[in-house]
């Protein structure tokens, strides 16, 4: 059976290799290849690593109760961003939450509310750098609707921590008994934290996070491309490939994430060809290596969906004392 299972294992990563190898996206990057793009895109390697690191520390903050290993959050995180390159619309972010159900006894809902928690931290700290972005670039690019949808979110996001009363009665109109203690039990985990001082111990992590992320494009800008920008340039290019890449299109933001990058980089004087060439390569060195680790961890780790399927399915099935119950209320009716 683990024989069996190592097999399926060896054949969902090399079909996860073979699709993400044979895309459009690294046939353009091949063509668009050159040594200097490749030394850029493997100097910033590590600080992409320790971006992750820091993101691991803020899952262990969100999470709590119970207590996880770093090692083990990071993991999550690994697998979470690798396998980002290959399913859509952020669906890898619910493995953290399998993940450590299965290796550190975390439960669904507490990991859940932690990935909403990181969400609302993450755009926290995009709304302001898109207000920074709109103040240094007004002349470049309108910046303002990002911004203001910000201040909107932030706005609703506050109300729905503070406010649990609508957000409970909206959870019990839902049909499920399941379901709604579910929500409720994510709900109360989550609004219970962003109170304390972990929420913003998080968002302080979250910060830094996203100022590596702001200097992985700087250094590899300053390395790889022909015209200086600057640190305004960069901040420019990091908020539009955020913006870009945060849009639920292709898994891993391909296409959207270039199509801002070489907006905000023939902004600055770029020709589109050079554009085009440090879009790709920026991306891949974002991605390769994260998938590269999410490969090895799904060969030698339980992932956790296949335990949770199996949990959810044993509590569906009627017990034992369900059963006679039902046959002693059939008798009676006899």
């Amino acid at each position: 059976m683990k024989f069996l299972t190592l097999l399926i294992k060896f054949g969902i990563v090399g079909l996860a290799s073979y699709l993400a190898i044979k895309s459009d996206f690294f046939a353009t990057w091949n063509m668009s290849f050159n040594v200097s793009l490749l030394y850029s895109g493997l100097t910033v390697q590590p600080i992409i690593l320790c971006a992750l690191l820091f993101l691991a520390i803020r899952h262990v903050l969100l999470i709590g109760s119970p207590r996880i290993k770093l090692r083990v959050a990071f993991r999550a995180m690994i697998l979470a961003q690798g396998l980002n390159l290959i399913l859509p619309a952020r669906l890898s972010e619910l493995l953290k939450a399998t993940y450590l159900r299965d290796h550190a006894n975390v439960p669904l809902s507490t990991g859940i509310s932690a990935i909403v928690l990181e969400r609302t931290v993450d755009i926290i700290i995009l709304s302001a750098l898109g207000f920074v972005a709109l103040v240094n670039y007004f002349d470049r690019g309108d910046f303002a609707t990002t911004s203001s949808l910000g201040f909107i979110l932030i706005i609703l996001m506050v109300t729905f921590i503070r406010s649990p009363s609508p957000v409970f009665r909206v959870i019990h109109m839902l049909p499920s008994a399941r379901l709604i203690d579910f929500l409720e039990r994510t709900y109360f985990h989550f609004s219970t934290t962003a109170k304390t001082r972990i929420f913003w111990q998080a968002l302080l992590l979250g910060g830094l996070t996203w100022g590596l992320s702001y200097a992985n494009i700087l250094v590899f800008l300053q390395l790889a491309g022909s015209i200086p920008v600057g640190l305004s340039g960069a901040l420019l290019v990091f908020v539009m490939t955020t913006l870009g890449g945060a849009i639920p299109a292709l898994p891993g933001g391909l296409g959207t994430y270039e199509a801002a990058a070489v907006i905000a980089l023939r902004s600055l004087g770029y020709s589109f060809e050079e554009a085009v060439a440090l879009s790709l390569v920026m991306h891949a060195s974002q991605l390769v290596l994260p998938f590269i680790l999410a490969m090895l961890i799904m060969l030698t780790e339980r992932l956790g969906i296949s335990s949770l399927i199996a949990d959810l399915r044993a509590s569906t099935r009627p017990t034992d004392n369900t059963l006679a119950t039902e046959v002693k209320t059939r008798h009676k009716r006899d």
